[in-house]
């Protein structure tokens, strides 16, 4: 009985130490401001498709700064 108690409070320990071990997220901001960091991991999570936090704060600044050099339409000169 003792070790099964042992066994079980390893596990456990062991499963927080693991979470633990996690990079912590980066902002949508702090990938802005990297952008190396943030072709490196953009590229990373493209091949992997991963849904990590870091995947979605990449992909959303990668959308950001391509937004940043798209055209704007010009809705009065529209033709028909």
């Amino acid at each position: 009985m003792h070790s099964n108690k042992t066994i079980s409070f390893a596990t456990v320990f062991l499963f927080f130490i693991l979470i633990g071990c996690e990079d912590e997220a980066k902002t949508t901001k702090w990938y802005r401001d990297h952008p190396d960091e943030l072709k490196t991991v953009y590229d990373k999570c493209q091949k992997t498709g991963s849904a990590s936090e870091n995947c979605k704060h990449a992909n959303e600044a990668h959308y950001q700064i391509k937004q940043l050099n798209a055209p704007t339409p010009d809705l009065n000169n529209l033709e028909e």
